[in-house]
């Protein structure tokens, strides 16, 4: 099984950075969005983690996100 999964995280607050940290551990996941309203807080995750495939998307514009057919 190597196809990959991918995923929209919404929130990266305590909660939502275990299951970040989660997520980027698994080799088949790839983060494609990070919805956060802090928009600042949200690329310095991507940043520090290097999410090179992960887009932030503001938590009150999401339809992005959903119409996503990935």
């Amino acid at each position: 099984m190597t196809e990959m999964v991918g995923v929209a995280l919404f929130g990266v607050g305590r909660a939502g950075m275990i299951h970040l940290l989660n997520l980027l551990r698994n080799e088949r996941v790839v983060v494609y969005y990070l919805v956060e309203r802090d928009l600042a807080k949200a690329r310095n995750v991507v940043q520090k983690y290097h999410m090179k495939d992960t887009t932030v998307v503001c938590a009150d514009n999401t339809s992005q996100v959903y119409q996503d057919d990935r």
